[in-house]
């Protein structure tokens, strides 16, 4: 019967070790893929990042091509309005 108890004591401290040590195991897993998602994260921004300002300076490129149509079309307008 001393053995029996003897051997049930080690399997629960055996348990006991390879919980903890499973938990330390997972902690460590888990920590290296949030690591490893937000590197990813951050290229992914990154280049969402560039393509927004590509498309700001596209659209800045567009108002200020049309700005200039209007005061070219405004000025011939004024030319007319003083011939007349």
């Amino acid at each position: 019967m001393d053995l029996r108890k003897s051997i049930a004591k080690r399997a629960v401290v055996w348990l006991v070790v390879g919980l903890a040590g499973g938990g330390v195991a997972v902690d460590w897993w888990e920590r290296q893929r949030a690591t490893s998602d937000l590197a990813e994260l951050r290229v992914r921004d990154a280049d969402r990042l560039r393509e927004a300002e590509s498309r700001i300076k596209q659209r800045r490129a567009e108002v200020q091509g049309e700005r200039q149509r209007r005061q070219a079309l405004e000025g011939i307008l004024a030319d007319l309005r003083r011939g007349s």
